[in-house]
């Protein structure tokens, strides 16, 4: 692949952003774009030192610091909630990368496949609440998605050149996250600061809580069988504390492909970019005569429930992802708040999705109001648990 190719990054200054800039410079990429939240600070030096053409945040106003950076870098801003949808169409970038997180990454993702010839997608929410809507964008705009998620990354390299009839289960891999062994009274007791250490891998604050439910793979598991249109019973999660294999596929003769590196999401992130192209990487390598054994075990549904929920909610399918999600969202918010308890989490998110009336083919703004409903209703139960 040539780096003549250029880049724009949607969540520049998080996690996913961070490390889609580091790996934009190790390939000589010129960035054509950042979109940021409120850490201006970071944002500051990102645009000093990769010299974008272009920036965007949702905000309708810049402070003073922002704004002479960008003057002296002739790099132009865009204010609003259309100012990233403005970016890109302003950039025709070779390559999107989304990091943005949540459901907030949703416009982003359809203003990407608008706008660029790829796109590298980080924010599984996309697909979990707007599978029908994001695959229907890739046919009228001629775009394609390259998934970024480890995970289904792995699966992706596993499944290429394969024909879709030879593969008989994908086996996605899960860590455990934070309190994999815990007890549900073990759970009563935990704090955000715990939830958010992850034993492998350096993500941001909610995805990290998510792999302490186990609602990001459950997420995880929705996302899989919406890429790679695989129905949920072919879809099996193991814990596998070492993070070294990343996913893996069963075909019908009972092979198995894993996609075995470090856990680094460069890794994922510049095979997305490259893709179908391969080249010197900046992460490290594995040995592994040093790792010495891999270990795999099932997930304890009964302690970690969200990730059964996930796979009754693509069971039902319709907006009962979306649903899903958006509850989890708020509930994972007064979580980090420190207003309920980790296991207060779950109760909040099986209510919203249990009674939630279901709509089949649902429509962009369909979802749009079922995500802002289901916030609504999620809020409203847990005052049950505030403290």
């Amino acid at each position: 692949m040539s780096n003549d190719y250029s880049i724009s990054i949607l969540g520049s200054t998080g996690s996913i952003g961070v490390q889609a800039l580091q790996v934009s410079e190790h390939l000589g990429m010129k960035v054509d774009g950042i979109a940021f939240g409120k850490n201006y600070k970071l944002a500051i030096d990102q645009i000093e030192k990769y010299k974008p053409k272009y920036c965007a945040t949702l905000e309708n106003t810049i402070n003073d610091s922002l704004k002479e950076i960008a003057k002296k870098n002739n790099t132009r801003v865009f204010l609003g909630e259309n100012a990233i949808d403005e970016m890109l169409a302003s950039a025709h970038s070779s390559v999107c990368i989304n990091g943005i997180g949540g459901i907030a990454g949703l416009m982003p993702t359809i203003s990407a496949l608008k706008h660029c010839r790829r796109l590298g997608l980080a924010n599984k929410e996309s697909l979990v609440a707007a599978g029908n809507v994001i695959f229907d964008t890739t046919l009228k705009y001629g775009s394609h998605i390259v998934p970024v998620d480890s995970e289904h990354s792995a699966i992706f390299q596993c499944i290429n050149g394969e024909p879709p009839e030879n593969i008989d289960k994908l086996i996605i891999t899960c860590s455990g996250g934070a309190f994999y062994g815990y007890t549900k009274e073990q759970l009563e007791k935990v704090t955000p600061e715990q939830a958010i250490t992850h034993p492998n891998w350096k993500m941001g604050k909610v995805i990290t809580i998510n792999c302490a439910t186990l609602m990001n793979k459950g997420l995880e598991v929705i996302e899989a069988s919406k890429l790679f249109s695989i129905p949920e019973d072919k879809i099996e999660v193991l814990i596998h504390r070492e993070s070294i294999i990343h996913s893996m596929v069963e075909f019908k003769d009972g092979t198995i492909k894993a996609e075995m590196s470090a856990p680094d999401m460069r890794l994922p992130i510049q095979y997305a970019i490259q893709y179908p192209f391969r080249s010197e990487s900046c992460s490290n390598r594995i040995s592994l005569s040093d790792i010495g054994k891999l270990t795999f075990a099932k997930p304890d549904n009964d302690t970690f429930p969200l990730l059964g929920l996930a796979r009754e909610a693509l069971r039902r399918d319709g907006i009962i992802p979306c649903v899903m999600n958006s509850a989890n969202e708020v509930a994972v918010e007064l979580f980090m708040q420190k207003k309920i308890k980790i296991t207060d989490i779950n109760e909040i998110v099986i209510h919203v999705t249990e009674t939630y009336n279901n709509i089949n083919n649902p429509s962009l703004d369909d979802i749009l109001n079922a995500n802002e409903e289901a916030k609504s209703i999620a809020k409203e139960y847990a005052k049950h648990y505030i403290r």
